[in-house]
């Protein structure tokens, strides 16, 4: 898995669902700095963030973390 391409995975998807940072990183329960940090592939959710990630934004954990669709 590459960090990097997780994050604009992330990114990608969070703009398509017309969310900004701010509202992801409310929903989710981190700082707006801590989804800027997932999207540039400086930092990475763990188990519990990337499962409220994938239910949030509708998509499967395999394609945040690997961009296959399953």
């Amino acid at each position: 898995m590459d960090v990097k391409r997780f994050g604009k995975r992330l990114m990608r998807i969070r703009k398509n669902r017309n969310l900004t940072q701010k509202e992801l990183a409310n929903e989710i329960d981190v700082s707006t700095k801590t989804v800027s940090r997932y999207e540039h592939g400086l930092a990475f959710p763990d188990k519990r963030k990337l499962h409220t990630i994938s239910k949030l934004l509708n998509v499967d954990i395999d394609y945040l973390l690997m961009g296959s669709r399953n």
